[in-house]
């Protein structure tokens, strides 16, 4: 390791350690550093402490990164592009395990990481995907200022881990390839206590999974169902818990942001101030499906409490695969569910903005600020929150929906059993509600609603009705303080 007399033997400047950095962190080419670098990163156990900084854009065929290490980027201009054919990730960690944590306190500061993807395999021989950063088996993980660039499949994925902290991450995709699994961030279990702060940019599929037991379900020749993990060898699954995700910029992204799993405990989850443009879907609660459409093997999830605070995201156009696309979708088990703040401007279909599914089983789901302002007819018949699954107790406050005098007086607030014969909802309390020109505030077409409490109910402009009763059983219908038009 070269030695000069401003740099401690602890801080490396790569230019020094004999790394060209003649590359490009958008183009590529230049020398290959990656065994100056390597070298450096290598006596990291020995120093019991090291910081790499990369005063430059550095060709590399892949780097391990140790305990008690710190990479630093000058600028953005600085980082790693990964050499054509390297079919392996930028950055993971010395060590990683499914089981055990063995690598920790590792730093990367600013610069941008450039998978390459138009030059690198998808997935490897043993059919194990091709990932920009990995991490298996990390505590005290800390990512700030980073730009991940033309990932082939997933920018980051992470399994096994505790105390994971990223900051102002930035995900930038110009190269997207179809059907290409071009995720964002990718978390499994088990883990817990990640932050996530301010993180934008684009993917084309999930921008942020956060899935604790993602695998992949396959039917053997015997018809057992049997789970066959594409992540490798070191990738993990389990619980994860205690997870803040605050401030996340979606720049036109196939998908948002999906919570799943298939067993393993989801807990403690809040995620707030997502804006954006998207294109599939903005939220996905799922249980896990067999990879195969056909064999629709449901696993059931197991979700507890989650929260999403100040919502405003708008759908451009169709993704790829021609997905209808959707705001949120709740499917499985879920203990509690709060949506605050949600905010829906000039909607272009009538699709729902909440969509409980069929086979979805909700304790408590509560929606605290609805906003919706719409002018035009393109989703007069929308049920907004639409239930054809099981939901123990529904409460909607402070709805506010303007519609315009264009808009036919259709659709609902809520809608109930339009999709589903079994749909149930339990109780139903609504207040603080001021909505216009829609048909009614609840439609039932079929299942079973215990009771409707309304207080504090503003409509005008209204259909028949505001509780509207075509099917299935309804049990009390309790009103007061509803102004504007007779309850039932």
């Amino acid at each position: 390791m070269m030695r000069t007399n401003d740099q401690s033997p602890l801080v490396v400047y790569a230019s020094r350690c004999g790394a060209k950095l003649d590359s490009d962190v958008h183009h590529g080419g230049g020398t290959d550093d990656t065994l100056a670098l390597q070298s450096v990163l290598d006596e990291a156990p020995r120093l019991g402490s090291l910081r790499l900084v990369m005063d430059g854009a550095a060709l590399v065929r892949g780097l391990d990164v140790h305990s008690n290490t710190t990479i630093e980027c000058l600028n953005p201009a600085c980082g790693f592009f990964l050499a054509a054919g390297s079919d392996r990730s930028i950055l993971r960690n010395a060590h990683p395990r499914k089981a055990q944590i063995l690598d920790r306190n590792i730093t990367l500061l600013g610069g941008t990481y450039n998978h390459n993807c138009l030059h690198q395999k998808h997935h490897l021989d043993d059919n194990t995907w091709v990932v920009t950063l990995a991490f298996h088996g990390v505590e005290c993980l800390t990512m700030r200022d980073v730009t991940i660039r033309n990932q082939r499949t997933f920018a980051m994925l992470l399994t096994n881990w505790r105390r994971i902290t990223m900051e102002n991450i930035y995900i930038d995709l110009p190269d997207k390839i179809p059907f290409g699994n071009q995720d964002g961030i990718h978390i499994q279990g088990p883990g817990q206590f990640l932050t996530m702060r301010n993180i934008q940019g684009c993917s084309w599929d999930d921008f942020i999974a956060i899935n604790a037991d993602d695998v992949n379900a396959a039917l053997d020749e015997h018809g057992n169902l049997s789970w066959n993990d594409a992540l490798g060898p070191d990738a993990s699954y389990g619980s994860v818990s205690d997870v803040l995700i605050d401030g996340v910029i979606l720049n036109d992204a196939a998908q948002g942001i999906r919570l799943l799993t298939r067993g393993s405990r989801l807990d403690r989850i809040v995620i707030s101030n997502v804006i954006g443009t998207y294109r599939s879907f903005g939220f996905y609660i799922s249980p896990w499906l067999a990879q195969d459409p056909a064999q629709k093997v449901k696993q059931g999830g197991n979700f507890g409490h989650i929260i999403f605070d100040t919502v405003d995201l708008r759908h451009t156009a169709p993704n790829y695969d021609c997905t209808p696309p959707f705001l949120f979708h709740l499917d499985g088990r879920i203990d509690s569910l709060t949506i605050r703040n949600l905010h829906h401007h000039e909607p272009i279909d009538p699709r729902p903005l909440v969509h409980v599914l069929k086979d979805a089983r909700v304790g408590a789901l509560t929606v605290n600020g609805l906003h919706i302002s719409e002018t035009g007819p393109e989703a007069a018949d929308a049920r907004y929150l639409t239930i054809d699954g099981a939901v123990d107790d529904l409460t909607v406050r402070g709805a506010d929906i303007r519609r315009g005098a264009h808009v036919p007086i259709k659709g609902s607030l809520i809608g109930i059993g339009r999709g589903a014969e079994d749909a149930a909802v339990g109780r139903i309390r609504l207040s603080d509600v001021s909505v216009r020109r829609m048909d009614s505030l609840v439609s039932q077409a079929a299942g079973k609603v215990g009771t409707v409490q309304m207080a504090n109910v503003l409509a005008e402009d209204m259909g028949r009705t505001l509780v509207r009763h075509d099917g299935g059983a309804m049990g009390h219908v309790l009103a007061d303080g509803v102004h504007g038009a007779r309850p039932v």
